[in-house]
């Protein structure tokens, strides 16, 4: 059975690595990506879904085409959707995956 998997995106190391590692523990195949990749990186790897962490260029949310999720431990003045837990994360990931 194929593994989902995720690519975490963001500019803060230590963000990136705490959310990777919580997907990690959901049996989830994890890429984390340090910066902004481009829509040729995302497609090497495939993800089925693509978590972004705040703050994330509003430009790069415009090119892709898989499912996302918003990640922020603070409030953003923006009207996206985000989650700020491990539980909003991986309930959003479940309706997403449909696991």
């Amino acid at each position: 059975m194929e593994r989902h998997r995720i690519m975490v995106i963001g500019n803060n190391v230590n963000t990136v690595q705490r959310v990777s590692n919580h997907c990690l523990k959901k049996n989830l195949e994890v890429f984390p990506y340090y910066g902004v990749p481009l829509v040729e990186e995302i497609n090497v790897f495939a993800p089925h879904v693509l978590v972004l962490c705040a703050p994330i260029h509003k430009d790069f949310q415009c090119q892709i085409l898989q499912p996302w999720i918003l990640w922020s431990e603070q409030t953003v003045d923006e009207e996206i959707p985000l989650v700020g837990t491990f539980t909003e994360l991986y309930v959003r990931l479940q309706e997403l995956l449909q696991i």
